[in-house]
């Protein structure tokens, strides 16, 4: 592992735009085909883009019992259920809105390692960030949407409820650090395609769907990009810098969203999204701080606290 140059930050920032842009593409694509449609479709062309890089390296498949049990649940809860709940979702949420609400996985991450491992506890500064995504979620659904008045609520569930299956996933991930890492993403994508794809063919017959050039560009651009050759960089981004640098990307994400789909979509984000944007980011940065302690020194040498990780998806995240 190197410090990070030049090459990881301009990879982190293609990762992020890879990831933050995969709101407008669902957006488009679900204008066009149904949500389980795009989901499935997705994670087929994802499949075969890290199959194709996993014979190029020659990568080994994942061994144990344990491992293949991991993979079976990071692709239901890290990639086939968040695919489908975000595009269903955004059958009725603007693609910025649906970005803002995803960054609140670090946080959701945060909470559940609480409770499920021994050595990622909640802390003083993981507390108020927490605390401050909360508030950031409330003023970005609004009171009246909490209430049950808003129209909308039901679609900002699903896209919350996605976030969670990220976190879940994420902590399921960690019993994949010693596998081979292209190996295993390929079957966990692999897997995602097998759940989601059978009920595609029968529920929304592919053939039974008006062709449209936009839906179907979109669904390639969401299976080659933000799931299949961002799964790679990410694994190349921890390999080389560790998993606390990645962590950067809960920064980026939803700012590039909001910007994408404005370009893109002409959606202007409400002065609340901005404003819970900001609430949300801060509690993510007041998370990474650490409160009363200082650096351990041990021969002579800091030794640097570990980060919490970043969000899984695959065998990290693919949004």
């Amino acid at each position: 592992m190197t410090r990070p140059g030049i090459r990881e930050f301009a990879l982190l920032f293609l990762l992020a735009l890879m990831w933050g842009s995969s709101f407008t593409f669902i957006k488009i694509g679900v204008d066009a085909y149904s949500p389980l449609m795009v989901a499935a479709g997705r994670l087929a062309v994802g499949a075969l883009v890290v199959w194709g890089f996993a014979l190029m390296r020659k990568s080994a498949l994942p061994k144990g019992r344990r491992a293949w049990v991991s993979i079976f649940f990071i692709a239901l809860l890290g990639n086939a259920a968040p695919f489908f709940l975000i595009s269903y979702g955004e059958t009725h949420i603007d693609a910025g809105l649906a970005a803002i609400l995803m960054s609140v996985v670090p946080l959701t991450t945060v909470v559940l390692a609480h409770f499920v491992t021994d050595d990622e506890k909640l802390s003083t500064g993981k507390a108020l960030g927490v605390l401050l995504g909360t508030v950031g979620v409330i003023v970005l659904v609004g009171p009246e949407t909490l209430s049950g008045l808003g129209g909308g609520l039901f679609y900002q569930l699903a896209v919350l409820i996605a976030a969670v299956c990220y976190a879940i996933a994420s902590l399921v991930a960690r019993n994949l650090r010693n596998q081979p890492r292209v190996g295993s993403s390929a079957m966990i994508l692999t897997f995602a395609a097998g759940m989601l794809a059978p009920f595609s063919l029968i529920v929304d017959p592919p053939w039974q769907m008006a062709w449209d050039m936009d839906g179907f560009l979109s669904i390639l651009y969401l299976g080659i990009f933000p799931t299949g050759i961002a799964m790679f960089l990410i694994l190349y981004l921890i390999a080389r810098a560790g998993a606390s640098f990645v962590v950067f990307n809960n920064y980026l994400v939803p700012a590039v969203g909001v910007v994408v789909s404005f370009f893109v979509l002409q959606e202007i984000p409400q002065p609340t999204s901005v404003i819970a944007l900001g609430i949300i980011l801060a509690g993510i940065a007041v998370s990474q701080v650490r409160f009363g302690r200082k650096r351990a020194i041990h021969n002579g040498d800091d030794k640097a606290d570990r980060g919490p990780g970043t969000p899984t998806g695959g065998a990290d995240k693919a949004k």
